[in-house]
Protein backbone atom coordinates (compact mmCIF):
# COMPACT_ATOMS: atom_id res chain seq x y z
CA UNK A 1 0.00 0.00 0.00
CA UNK A 2 1.52 3.50 -0.83
CA UNK A 3 1.31 5.92 1.51
CA UNK A 4 0.97 9.45 0.45
CA UNK A 5 1.79 11.15 3.85
CA UNK A 6 0.35 13.69 5.76
CA UNK A 7 -3.26 15.00 3.34
CA UNK A 8 -5.30 18.03 4.16
CA UNK A 9 -8.70 17.90 2.80
CA UNK A 10 -9.56 21.74 3.03
CA UNK A 11 -5.89 22.48 1.37
CA UNK A 12 -6.76 20.44 -1.54
CA UNK A 13 -10.45 22.17 -1.58
CA UNK A 14 -9.27 25.53 -1.68
CA UNK A 15 -7.05 24.51 -4.70
CA UNK A 16 -9.56 22.52 -6.52
CA UNK A 17 -12.04 25.80 -5.26
CA UNK A 18 -8.85 28.43 -6.95
CA UNK A 19 -10.16 26.63 -10.48
CA UNK A 20 -13.37 27.12 -10.63
CA UNK A 21 -14.97 28.34 -13.96
CA UNK A 22 -12.08 26.34 -15.74
CA UNK A 23 -14.46 23.97 -17.16
CA UNK A 24 -16.53 25.89 -18.40
CA UNK A 25 -15.33 25.89 -21.60
CA UNK A 26 -15.18 21.86 -20.96
CA UNK A 27 -18.93 21.46 -19.97
CA UNK A 28 -19.69 23.95 -23.07
CA UNK A 29 -18.07 21.58 -25.49
CA UNK A 30 -19.06 18.46 -23.80
CA UNK A 31 -23.04 19.05 -23.85
CA UNK A 32 -22.82 21.30 -26.58
CA UNK A 33 -26.35 23.43 -24.94
CA UNK A 34 -25.36 24.75 -22.14
CA UNK A 35 -27.37 27.60 -20.69
CA UNK A 36 -26.06 28.08 -17.58
CA UNK A 37 -23.68 26.97 -14.99
CA UNK A 38 -24.10 26.99 -10.77
CA UNK A 39 -21.41 26.38 -8.72
CA UNK A 40 -22.38 25.11 -5.22
CA UNK A 41 -20.17 26.83 -2.56
CA UNK A 42 -19.42 24.69 0.44
CA UNK A 43 -20.08 27.01 3.00
CA UNK A 44 -23.71 27.51 1.40
CA UNK A 45 -24.71 24.10 1.48
CA UNK A 46 -22.38 21.66 2.77
CA UNK A 47 -25.08 18.56 2.06
CA UNK A 48 -24.83 18.65 -1.83
CA UNK A 49 -20.93 19.08 -0.86
CA UNK A 50 -20.69 15.78 0.64
CA UNK A 51 -23.03 14.17 -2.09
CA UNK A 52 -20.32 14.96 -4.24
CA UNK A 53 -22.62 17.82 -6.15
CA UNK A 54 -19.95 20.97 -7.44
CA UNK A 55 -21.45 22.09 -10.03
CA UNK A 56 -25.40 22.47 -11.74
CA UNK A 57 -24.93 22.36 -15.33
CA UNK A 58 -28.20 23.81 -17.13
CA UNK A 59 -28.88 22.65 -20.42
CA UNK A 60 -30.83 24.85 -23.08
CA UNK A 61 -33.91 22.62 -22.85
CA UNK A 62 -34.12 23.27 -18.85
CA UNK A 63 -32.45 19.74 -17.76
CA UNK A 64 -29.69 19.93 -15.13
CA UNK A 65 -26.67 17.70 -14.88
CA UNK A 66 -25.17 17.65 -11.45
CA UNK A 67 -21.12 17.32 -11.97
CA UNK A 68 -18.40 16.61 -9.73
CA UNK A 69 -14.97 17.97 -10.32
CA UNK A 70 -11.64 16.28 -8.75
CA UNK A 71 -8.86 18.64 -9.90
CA UNK A 72 -5.36 16.44 -9.87
CA UNK A 73 -2.30 18.41 -9.12
CA UNK A 74 0.09 15.42 -10.68
CA UNK A 75 0.78 14.71 -14.20
CA UNK A 76 -2.20 11.36 -15.14
CA UNK A 77 -0.36 8.31 -14.84
CA UNK A 78 -2.97 6.34 -16.33
CA UNK A 79 -4.93 5.30 -13.37
CA UNK A 80 -7.87 6.63 -11.80
CA UNK A 81 -7.70 7.24 -8.22
CA UNK A 82 -11.18 5.15 -6.63
CA UNK A 83 -11.83 6.68 -3.00
CA UNK A 84 -13.51 3.48 -1.40
CA UNK A 85 -13.10 4.80 2.27
CA UNK A 86 -12.73 8.44 3.34
CA UNK A 87 -12.43 8.30 7.24
CA UNK A 88 -10.44 4.74 8.27
CA UNK A 89 -9.90 5.10 12.46
CA UNK A 90 -9.36 2.14 14.42
CA UNK A 91 -9.41 -0.74 12.14
CA UNK A 92 -12.65 0.40 10.63
CA UNK A 93 -14.27 2.02 7.85
CA UNK A 94 -16.60 5.13 9.37
CA UNK A 95 -17.04 7.07 6.48
CA UNK A 96 -17.55 5.32 2.98
CA UNK A 97 -15.45 7.18 -0.05
CA UNK A 98 -16.98 9.07 -2.71
CA UNK A 99 -17.52 6.48 -5.11
CA UNK A 100 -20.21 5.15 -2.62
CA UNK A 101 -21.92 8.85 -1.54
CA UNK A 102 -21.24 10.61 -5.04
CA UNK A 103 -24.98 11.85 -6.05
CA UNK A 104 -23.24 13.51 -9.26
CA UNK A 105 -24.30 12.66 -12.58
CA UNK A 106 -20.55 12.85 -14.18
CA UNK A 107 -17.71 12.76 -12.85
CA UNK A 108 -15.07 15.27 -14.17
CA UNK A 109 -11.57 14.50 -13.51
CA UNK A 110 -8.91 17.27 -14.19
CA UNK A 111 -5.34 16.75 -14.26
CA UNK A 112 -3.94 19.68 -14.78
CA UNK A 113 -0.34 19.18 -15.17
CA UNK A 114 -1.15 16.90 -18.28
CA UNK A 115 -4.12 19.02 -19.22
CA UNK A 116 -5.99 16.05 -19.43
CA UNK A 117 -9.72 15.63 -18.06
CA UNK A 118 -11.52 12.32 -17.77
CA UNK A 119 -14.80 12.57 -18.07
CA UNK A 120 -17.38 9.52 -16.85
CA UNK A 121 -20.73 8.78 -15.94
CA UNK A 122 -21.41 7.96 -12.03
CA UNK A 123 -24.24 5.37 -12.72
CA UNK A 124 -22.03 3.23 -14.73
CA UNK A 125 -18.98 4.11 -12.59
CA UNK A 126 -20.73 2.52 -9.65
CA UNK A 127 -21.83 -0.31 -11.51
CA UNK A 128 -18.30 -1.36 -12.58
CA UNK A 129 -16.98 -0.27 -9.21
CA UNK A 130 -19.78 -2.78 -7.46
CA UNK A 131 -18.88 -5.50 -9.90
CA UNK A 132 -14.99 -5.37 -9.47
CA UNK A 133 -14.25 -3.94 -5.88
CA UNK A 134 -12.47 -6.38 -4.67
CA UNK A 135 -10.42 -7.19 -7.41
CA UNK A 136 -9.18 -3.83 -8.01
CA UNK A 137 -8.38 -3.18 -4.39
CA UNK A 138 -6.68 -6.98 -4.37
CA UNK A 139 -4.93 -6.51 -8.11
CA UNK A 140 -3.99 -2.59 -7.64
CA UNK A 141 -2.08 0.01 -5.99
CA UNK A 142 -3.71 1.20 -3.02
CA UNK A 143 -3.48 4.59 -1.64
CA UNK A 144 -3.73 5.95 1.53
CA UNK A 145 -3.83 9.39 2.83
CA UNK A 146 -3.15 10.42 6.37
CA UNK A 147 -5.01 13.43 7.71
CA UNK A 148 -4.77 14.19 11.17
CA UNK A 149 -6.57 12.20 13.13
CA UNK A 150 -7.91 9.49 10.55
CA UNK A 151 -6.70 7.71 7.12
CA UNK A 152 -8.60 7.86 3.74
CA UNK A 153 -7.92 4.48 1.52
CA UNK A 154 -8.22 4.45 -2.27
CA UNK A 155 -6.96 2.09 -5.15
CA UNK A 156 -5.39 3.21 -8.47
CA UNK A 157 -7.36 1.33 -11.25
CA UNK A 158 -6.04 1.53 -14.62
CA UNK A 159 -8.33 3.47 -16.63
CA UNK A 160 -8.36 1.22 -19.75
CA UNK A 161 -9.52 -1.77 -17.43
CA UNK A 162 -12.21 1.26 -15.28
CA UNK A 163 -13.43 2.28 -19.21
CA UNK A 164 -13.93 -1.26 -20.34
CA UNK A 165 -15.93 -1.95 -17.24
CA UNK A 166 -18.09 1.06 -17.62
CA UNK A 167 -18.78 0.09 -21.68
CA UNK A 168 -19.97 -3.32 -20.30
CA UNK A 169 -22.22 -1.65 -17.95
CA UNK A 170 -23.76 0.79 -20.64
CA UNK A 171 -23.93 -2.45 -22.94
CA UNK A 172 -26.39 -4.38 -20.55
CA UNK A 173 -27.27 -7.12 -22.25
CA UNK A 174 -31.14 -7.70 -20.91
CA UNK A 175 -31.96 -10.83 -23.08
CA UNK A 176 -29.38 -12.50 -21.81
CA UNK A 177 -30.00 -11.32 -18.19
CA UNK A 178 -33.43 -11.60 -18.01
CA UNK A 179 -33.74 -14.67 -20.27
CA UNK A 180 -37.35 -16.33 -19.46
CA UNK A 181 -38.32 -13.14 -17.32
CA UNK A 182 -41.69 -12.25 -19.84
CA UNK A 183 -42.51 -15.86 -21.01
Amino acid sequence: MNDLGVHSFNECLALSRSKEGALDRIYQNYFQNVSRVTRIERTDDMSLQRKGIDTFVTLNSGEVIRTQEKWRFRPYTNDILIEYCSVWRNGECRAPGWIYTCDADYLFIVYQPSDLVKIYPVVQLKIAWNSNKEQWIRDHRNIIARNPSYVTKSVAVPTTILEDEIRKAMRFDYQRKLSGVFA
